[in-house]
């Protein structure tokens, strides 16, 4: 399993992860290997990290030059929900990217169909799907075709009963990755203008509704769908 972030500083290394939540005070009653996440914005350190430090990780993004860190192998762009205290996890600095030790990768696809007049669909799943049950989401499932665009057209046809013909894809946003308990799902976000907006339900949604986009933090919701619809809502129209 290998989730992507940012690459900040090369090289490869494993501990467990302490979450550093002062400033000032960044280590703990640990004596092995350890992975420090910080924010983002207290990077580079003010001061020597840890004995025990191997690697890092950034909450968030730098909003400047992160020259002059420690030469350890170092990633930005985690959400402070991603990790948990004191599990293993594997950084690869030069890649960009880092694995939970003992957590399940699950790629996954998020739809959302626009209108012209700016409302998306959102579907409130049923009580016959496996998981968040009663939840809003935009239209998703798992990644089983070859690319997660051919996997979203699928399911829109599926869920919704519109054709790629009726749809136009409008953004393609960069994954989003939601923690639930041992899993992490990797979600694709897509974004569809629809010229004909009437759609025909599966068993997967007990109902739908067009809103307003703000709407989303107003609702219960799969994890981290605003995110998704964030990574789509501001995207140009892509060219191919």
């Amino acid at each position: 399993m290998s989730l992507p972030l940012l690459p900040v500083a090369p090289g490869w290394a494993t501990g467990q992860v302490h979450l550093v939540d002062d400033p000032i005070a960044w280590s703990s009653d640990r004596e092995g290997p350890e992975v420090t996440v910080v924010p983002a914005l207290w990077w580079p350190p003010p001061h020597p990290l840890p004995t025990n430090a191997r690697a890092a990780i950034l909450l968030g993004l730098p909003t400047g030059p992160t020259a002059g860190g420690p030469p350890l192998p170092t990633v930005a762009g985690a959400d402070v929900d991603l990790l948990l205290e004191g599990e293993r996890v594997e950084v690869n600095g030069s890649k960009g990217t880092i694995a939970i030790v003992g957590v399940e990768e699950v790629l996954v696809v998020t739809a959302f169909l626009e209108r012209e007049d700016g409302r998306i669909l959102l579907l409130q799943r049923s009580d016959k799907v496996g998981s968040f049950r009663g939840r809003w989401a935009g239209i998703s499932g798992y990644l089983e075709d070859p690319t997660p665009l051919e996997q979203a057209y699928r399911e829109i046809a599926e869920e919704v009963g519109m054709a790629r013909e009726d749809l136009a894809l409008a953004a393609e946003g960069d994954p989003v990755l939601a923690r639930d308990g041992t899993r992490v799902f990797v979600v694709f976000p897509f974004r569809f203008l629809v010229r004909a907006p009437e759609i025909r339900l599966d068993w997967e949604s007990a109902r739908a509704e067009w809103v307003d986009p703000r709407e989303i933090r107003q609702r219960p919701t799969v994890p981290k769908l605003d995110r998704a619809w964030n990574q789509v809502s501001g995207r140009p129209v892509p060219k191919s």
